[in-house]
């Protein structure tokens, strides 16, 4: 007979029985355990496992129903085959009654025993197993509901993330629904700011509110920053002990198990969500993690869904507050107007006690006050500065160098002109919440809107962004009025002048017709020629300034197309090399490669650059060698932010003096013995024209540098 080896226990008062039945039992390959005392049986049954026990009814102090009774009370399913020498129906029905699975009489037949265990032993093996089956059964039942209590909790809690646009509301949906999730009793959410440098908390549940509200956790560091950084889901079965992580501030929880899930989407972490002290003392597993980490996406696209939002609704708003503002700029008739509807609006933005709107002049690097509101500087009616009762040197900021801060970042901006601001008395003392907002142009800085308050709370981004919408928007149409009016007002001079150019020309021709008449009849007058000499170089002066005035009164006169710059200036030189040789002077050129070919109007340009040169051969002195040097490259003005071609003519002359450099652009301005003055100026002026810039640069005794910035 071959089986398992399986326990029997065998029960007899007679000891022949028991060997016998041991002896038998054995060699089938049974486990045998005998006992002739029923009351040592039932200690054996109850503290040890049997498959089957085989026992005589009939014994002193327990009988074998007792034996029978107690099994069945102890292991449901042990197999009990009971043996007597006095068989009696009514101990048969008894016997079955209380389970036994056999009622064998005795002198019991070995084969028959054999066949009664051996069915037993297979009966418990099936009854065992369907018993396992159940048990898994029920236990599948009981995952699956919960799976589904899970299922169905991430479902509601989809849905209660997706009815909840407000982002502070949200977050806090996101930390309770995740603990209930979890069955966490503490959490929280953490975002990363806008630099990726760190997280604070936005949302938590059963944390102290004060540590809530100053945690800053560098991105990287201790849990939450590993799992931000990495982007993968944590479980820390005991804080304490993983080396890897160290707590910090004081301890915050109770528990030492932890989850720590990101919030991802699209490759982007935005941030994590941290469960900790799960109900009853538990240790979270891996199915709470993955259940975190489900819920967890869900989170993240519900966060970046309400950001969304909240971005459209702040576009929404700017565009509605750009409309009403434009509305009511347009209707308003002046720019001093303009200025305060400017003020009157931001102030129901945001608290603003006064503000002051600069316009930025490069050349002479300083800012100029065109407006100013809730200060001390005396406006008129018509809201302007009143010039009459305030110097402008007394509110101009002057000495600005813009080129050692970046003039868009608005921190820097606002701390630099603070303290310019603190050095002019005229103005009001900059506070904490001091705001300087720049107005760029095509890249270059045109105005300067700073406002302030006597309150120490600092304007928020989204105010800062409001107010720079309204001033940007403010600030162009200021420069569209500013150049329609400058246009009005060149059209009507233009106007005047060519008429009055007009009437000029013939009184200036017959006076000078008239001073040669005379020279001619009184000639020994004229010998000394300081008198007609003198009338005549005014003579000359008149009609240089009427040609000027007859010049900028003709848009055509400025008319432009491509030329080579390179040409224009050689052709300068050749008109000259008369007196380049007659004073020895030696001219040379150089020129970097790059496209020379610009707009230009030739012939302008071309008085552009022998003005220059003649003032360089007066400015050498004679006998002396002297040298005048073009230099042609790409080059940037110290106030621009675009290149331009940047021509530099250099001389060895006497140079300028460090106080007449100021005046050496003003008109009739010279301090040669000969000349109107009027050279540089109409340098100046046609550069400009041209859209160009100029800058000068004069060691007194040893040379000038005039350095021409032409557009590209």
């Amino acid at each position: 007979m071959i089986g398992e080896s399986k326990r029997i226990l065998v029960i007899d008062d007679e000891s022949r029985m028991c060997h016998s039945l041991e002896q038998l039992l054995s060699s089938g390959g049974y486990e045998v355990t005998t006992t002739q005392s029923g009351r040592d049986g039932i200690k054996k049954i109850q503290s040890e496992r049997f498959d089957l026990i085989l026992t005589d009814i009939k014994m002193p102090e327990v009988s074998g129903m007792d034996i029978l009774r107690t099994a069945r009370e102890v292991d449901p399913e042990l197999i009990i085959i009971l043996m007597t020498g006095y068989a009696s129906l009514e101990t048969a029905l008894e016997a079955i009654k209380n389970g036994a699975f056999e009622y064998l009489l005795k002198p019991v037949e070995f084969t028959q025993l054999e066949i009664s265990v051996r069915r037993g032993l297979e009966k418990r093996a099936a009854s065992l197993y369907n018993k396992r089956l159940l048990e898994d059964l029920k236990e599948a039942n009981h995952n699956l509901n919960n799976r589904l209590l899970e299922i169905n909790a991430l479902y509601e809690a989809g849905k209660s993330l997706g009815s909840a646009l407000n982002h502070k509301d949200l977050l806090h949906k996101i930390v309770t629904l995740a603990a209930g999730v979890t069955q966490a009793e503490i959490g929280s959410v953490m975002l990363i700011n806008e630099s990726g440098e760190y997280m604070t908390i936005e949302a938590s549940i059963g944390l102290d509110r004060s540590l809530a509200e100053t945690v800053q956790l560098p991105v990287g560091s201790s849990i939450a920053g590993y799992v931000a950084q990495s982007g993968k889901p944590l479980i820390i079965d005991d804080v304490e002990k993983d080396d890897r992580f160290q707590r910090i501030n004081k301890e915050r929880y109770s528990s030492a198990s932890l989850l720590c899930a990101p919030l991802v989407i699209t490759n982007r972490t935005l941030g994590v969500i941290n469960m900790a002290n799960k109900k009853e003392g538990e240790k979270f597993n891996e199915h709470d993690l993955k259940l975190l980490t489900t819920f967890a996406a869900q989170a993240a696209v519900a966060i970046d869904d309400a950001r969304q939002f909240e971005n459209n609704r702040q576009k929404l708003r700017e565009f509605s507050l750009l409309f009403e503002i434009s509305q009511k700029l347009s209707a308003v008739g002046s720019v001093s107007a303009m200025r305060k509807v400017v003020f009157e609006y931001l102030r129901k933005l945001m608290p603003i006690d006064f503000a002051l709107w600069f316009e930025w002049e490069p050349i002479a690097q300083h800012l100029r006050p065109v407006g100013a509101v809730g200060t001390d500087i005396p406006m008129t009616d018509s809201g302007t500065i009143n010039l009459d009762l305030i110097r402008r040197e007394e509110i101009t900021i002057e000495d600005i160098d813009f080129g050692a801060i970046d003039v868009n970042n608005i921190s820097a901006l606002s701390s630099y002109l603070s303290k310019k601001i603190t050095d002019c008395p005229a103005y009001p003392r900059p506070g904490p919440n001091f705001t300087a907002l720049p107005v760029l142009q095509e890249k270059e800085l045109k105005h300067i809107y700073c406002i302030g308050s006597r309150s120490d709370r600092h304007y928020s981004d989204q105010e800062i962004s409001l107010a720079r919408l309204v001033i940007s928007h403010a600030s162009g149409l200021y420069e569209r009025e500013k150049a329609l009016l400058n246009a009005t007002r060149l059209l009507t001079m233009g106007n005047m002048i060519s008429e009055i150019s007009h009437d000029l020309r013939k009184p200036l021709t017959n006076l000078k017709g008239w001073v040669q008449i005379l020279c001619e009849k009184w000639p020994e007058v004229g010998k000394d020629g300081k008198f007609f000499g003198m009338a005549e170089e005014e003579i000359q002066r008149l009609n240089e300034l009427v040609r000027e005035l007859v010049d900028f009164s003709r848009p055509h006169k400025y008319e432009t197309e491509l030329r080579d710059l390179r040409k224009v200036i050689g052709r300068a030189a050749e008109l000259l090399g008369p007196e380049f040789r007659k004073k020895n002077i030696s001219f040379s050129e150089e020129y970097s490669d790059c496209n020379w070919e610009i707009p230009i109007n030739k012939n302008q340009v071309l008085e552009v650059f022998l003005n220059l040169f003649i003032n360089a051969v007066d400015a050498i002195d004679d006998g002396k060698p002297g040298t005048i040097h073009v230099h042609g490259e790409i080059g940037r003005p110290d106030f621009k932010k675009a290149d331009y071609l940047a021509v530099t003519v250099t001389d060895n002359g006497h140079g300028i003096k460090k106080e007449n450099l100021p005046r050496i652009f003003d008109r009739y301005y010279t301090t040669k013995d000969t000349g109107t003055g009027l050279g540089l100026s109409v340098v100046e002026r046609i550069i400009a024209a041209h859209g160009g810039t100029l800058k000068v640069e004069s060691d007194y005794g040893r040379g000038t540098d005039f350095t021409l910035y032409f557009p590209i």
